[in-house]
């Protein structure tokens, strides 16, 4: 259905082609990727895209970090927390939209508790996440 998600050279060339200060940044941890190929597709050459599995290190501290989107798949249950904190620690500008492998009241708690703007739980609906993930994009273009 969206398998044409961009290349990592056209992903290159668009970075290449705009100065750094331009280009804004989207942080994806998922391993999911059904997910990745989607946010590829969605996200224009303004985006940069920065892909993890494994959260190590201070990954939100990445430069013009806008928009952080988290699969709760990532990271142990108790470690949940944890995460969403370091996030609003480091990135406090940048919005987050959390996805659950499966929603509890206390995942969607912890995860609003947290700043998430959007929750969701899977299975994804595929073109209504689009739109909000295109919303998310355009209102972060604006500014």
């Amino acid at each position: 259905m969206y398998s044409g998600a961009r290349s990592q050279r056209e992903t290159a060339l668009a970075t290449e082609v705009m100065p750094k200060q331009q280009w804004q940044t989207l942080l994806l941890l998922s391993a999911a990727q059904s997910l990745v190929d989607l946010v590829s597709e969605v996200s224009g050459p303004q985006w940069k895209v920065e892909h993890l599995l494994i959260v190590r290190g201070n990954p939100f501290t990445l430069p013009n970090l806008r928009l952080v989107l988290l699969d709760d798949g990532v990271v142990e249950e108790n470690e949940r927390g944890w995460l969403l904190g370091q996030i609003r620690k480091h990135a406090p500008d940048a919005s987050l939209l959390y996805v659950a492998a499966s929603h509890t009241e206390e995942n969607e708690r912890r995860a609003r508790s947290n700043g998430a703007l959007y929750y969701v739980s899977k299975p994804l609906q595929p073109s209504q996440f689009i739109l909000v993930l295109q919303a998310f994009l355009n209102a972060h273009q604006a500014k």
